[in-house]
């Protein structure tokens, strides 16, 4: 996994959501409104994809 973008500060609100930059979202190809699906891994990553995409990789066999 490439990093494009130097790392920035997110917080984690009382109520559980998370407002990411939009430079952040731009730089990922996401715009508002887009469904994306997030995972975590083993190692404390949070990942998030587009929803297309991860329905894609299903259909097609990969893993997500």
């Amino acid at each position: 996994m490439q990093v494009i973008q130097d790392p920035q500060e997110v917080t984690i609100r009382d109520d559980g959501t998370v407002v990411l930059p939009i430079s952040l979202l731009a730089q990922a190809g996401l715009n508002p409104g887009e469904k994306v699906m997030a995972a975590s891994t083993d190692d404390g990553r949070i990942v998030l994809r587009r929803l297309t995409d991860a329905i894609d990789d299903l259909l097609s066999g990969r893993p997500l």
